[in-house]
């Protein structure tokens, strides 16, 4: 059974979706051509960001030309978390792809982006919440 995440108006399928451990699930599509979107929901924390890196690193690379990583679901954002998207930049720089953060409205993802004096918004494209 894959851990529904925490936040009550956020409801997710069990299909497609793999528990990553802790209370982090993760989904993986392809999207179009050399598209890769990686879907996140529940907690990035020290123990599942390391979850979250090992599925990035077996997935980006040879024919992906974009990677869009989705965390509209995450409930819960630490530094580990940011660690693993700066080395899926390095990642996707290495494989000539593009990479692109959706944060949606995640406040724990948009409080940690806010409240940390960081690079990373000249690192990736954050894309706004509509």
């Amino acid at each position: 059974m894959v851990p529904e995440p925490r936040l009550a108006d956020h409801q997710l399928t069990a299909a497609d979706w793999m528990n990553a451990g802790g209370h982090m699930s993760l989904r993986v599509l392809r999207r179009g051509s050399g598209t890769l979107l990686v879907e996140v929901a529940g907690e990035i924390d020290l123990s599942t960001a390391r979850r979250l890196d090992e599925v990035l690193q077996d997935r980006i690379g040879g024919d992906v030309g974009e990677v869009v990583i989705d965390l509209a679901g995450v409930t819960f954002f630490s530094v580990a978390g940011l660690n693993s998207l700066l080395r899926a930049q390095l990642l996707a720089d290495t494989a000539g792809a593009r990479l692109t953060v959706d944060a949606g409205a995640s406040r724990a993802v948009r409080r940690l982006f806010t409240l940390l004096p960081t690079d990373f918004d000249s690192v990736a494209n954050i894309r706004p919440v509509p």
